[in-house]
């Protein structure tokens, strides 16, 4: 039970300060679109996934260099964690000037992404170098939360950037409302980032002092990475330069691709739906990030045996968490969004099927994703994301042009289908778990069958509700009662449940 303290530490110091930041952030987005209107998010939103292709320039190091500091973070060999951040330390310093000389290349192109340009919004050029600015500076220093990452103490690291982005989103609240100016909203995002990467560097500094050790008499102290390491390091990187092309065409492209074939009037409305996606983002990866470094000691010191269990444990807690998420936004999003914004901001629904149909589909790959990750197999799969990159944007870009943004994420989700749905666990079980995948394979349709039949039924009580503040939590009652009931009854005897309320009855007992 020593792994499970560890996670809820991380679990109880994170969730409060990302609630809180969420609702900020809200907050923010009602303010921002009141004064600057949809063009504005359009914008915002274009230049967010014009600058996410730019993290190319990373090639899949990060993910490397964590999988290589398992080990000695398990065993305590401090030089060896020492010249593996000095490593990390050069590398991200690099691309970060990369990623801040390409984006600045970039400038000249804009009106290629675009359909139609907005001519009432001024500075266009400008608004693009800030956010290039933003994203360049984001890899000075912040190689070092990896480390807080590794050691179980990602807490930390979500306190002070909790911190400084209720900080900063306040100040963009307040320079919005008493001046309309998203130059200087921008500018703070930009100072936000510098803060916290520069506290987050500070912290770890400071729990961690042997890092600074070779600085303080000379970078001599530090030694070089050993052979092997790097010869590891270099393998998967090679590797994963093909994930992350992968990645970025699939997760990065959907805004370029409806404000190139569709308008940036509906990309700021996209937008919007992405942003609470990306809220639900946030607290899972807060839950499966505090999981993922005890699985990663798991994966050093663990039987082939305990590692099948602990997967299969870890693939029903995200099924039943994914699945009640799903159903939530399936029958909450426009709700919520009118209660919000106003019901122009609304996108027609079989769009926001596809929104939640991607978003399910794409989340029930992070525990095949991160238990592959700790156990660094990323070697055989290389080829795959590239072949996934031409598919979605093949797809994407031919049925934008008979069906608009359902045609772009239609074209996500049938190359998602295609290929890493069935790909990914193939290989984990494969080379990882050493099993057949059929087991996989006949527990997911299993849990994606009880979500189906949940959501149905969710959605017939959800139809009585009216279209009010009361209809609305209503609604969200039916979402949280009716398909965490269902899902009691059909897994209540299951091993994996048993495990999960024995964590709580332990929690709740001190132990």
């Amino acid at each position: 039970m020593e792994h499970a303290k560890h996670v809820v530490k991380n679990l109880k110091f994170t969730a409060v300060s990302e609630l809180t930041l969420a609702v900020l952030k809200f907050l923010s987005r009602r303010v921002f679109v009141l004064l600057l209107g949809k063009e504005y998010l359009g914008i915002n939103g274009l230049f967010t996934d014009i600058l996410s292709m730019l993290s190319l320039a990373e090639l899949g190091f990060g993910v490397s260099i964590t999988y290589s500091l398992y080990q000695p973070v398990a065993k305590g060999d401090e030089e060896l964690i020492k010249s593996l951040m000095a490593l990390y330390g050069r590398f991200y310093r690099a691309v970060g000037m990369v990623v801040l000389a390409a984006g600045l290349c970039l400038l000249p192109f804009l009106d290629f992404f675009v359909k139609e340009m907005p001519e009432h919004i001024p500075h266009i050029s400008l608004i693009y170098i800030l956010n290039v600015a933003n994203v360049s500076v984001s890899y000075f220093c912040s190689y070092k939360s990896t480390l807080l990452f590794v050691c179980q103490k990602k807490y930390v690291d979500s306190l002070i950037r909790a911190a400084a982005g209720l900080l900063a989103t306040a100040a963009q609240i307040g320079v919005l409302l008493l001046t309309g100016n998203y130059l200087c909203y921008l500018c703070i995002a930009i100072l936000s980032t510098i803060l916290q990467n520069g506290a987050v560097s500070a912290a770890a500094d400071n729990l961690y002092p042997y890092l600074k050790r070779g600085k303080e008499k000379g970078r001599g102290q530090i030694q070089p990475v050993p052979a092997n390491i790097l010869a590891d390091i270099r393998r998967n990187v090679s590797a994963m330069i093909l994930h992350r092309v992968g990645s970025v065409a699939v997760f990065g492209t959907d805004n370029v691709l409806i404000s190139k074939f569709v308008g940036i009037g509906i990309t700021g409305l996209y937008s919007n739906y992405i942003m609470i996606r990306n809220f639900l983002n946030v607290i899972t990866n807060t839950v499966f990030n505090a999981i993922t470094p005890a699985m990663g000691n798991l994966n050093v010191t663990g039987t082939v045996e305990e590692k099948r269990r602990t997967f299969s444990r870890l693939n029903f807690f995200a099924a039943w968490l994914f699945g009640w998420m799903s159903i939530c936004l399936l029958w909450l999003y426009d709700p919520f969004i009118t209660l919000w914004l106003g019901e122009g901001f609304l996108l027609p629904r079989p769009v926001v099927a596809l929104i939640v149909a991607n978003f399910y589909l794409n989340s029930m790959r992070v525990p095949v994703a991160n238990t592959k990750s700790i156990m660094g197999l990323f070697w055989d799969e290389r080829y795959k994301s590239v072949l996934e990159a031409f598919m979605n944007l093949a797809v994407s870009v031919a049925l934008a042009r008979r069906w608009g943004i359902s045609g772009i994420l239609l074209g996500t989700f049938i190359s998602t289908a295609s290929l890493p749905f069935w790909i990914e666990p193939l290989g984990l079980y494969r080379h990882g778990l050493k099993e057949p995948v059929r087991r996989y394979f006949s527990r997911y349709f299993c849990y994606l069958s009880v979500t189906a039949a949940a959501g149905a039924i969710t959605g017939l009580l959800c139809s009585l509700a009216q279209g009010s503040v009361f209809g609305f939590f209503l609604k969200l009652f039916f979402c949280t009662v009716i398909p965490n009931s269902i899902y009691l009854a059909v897994y209540g005897r299951m091993e994996e449940f048993r495990f999960m309320k024995s964590l709580v009855h332990c929690r709740n007992n001190g132990e």
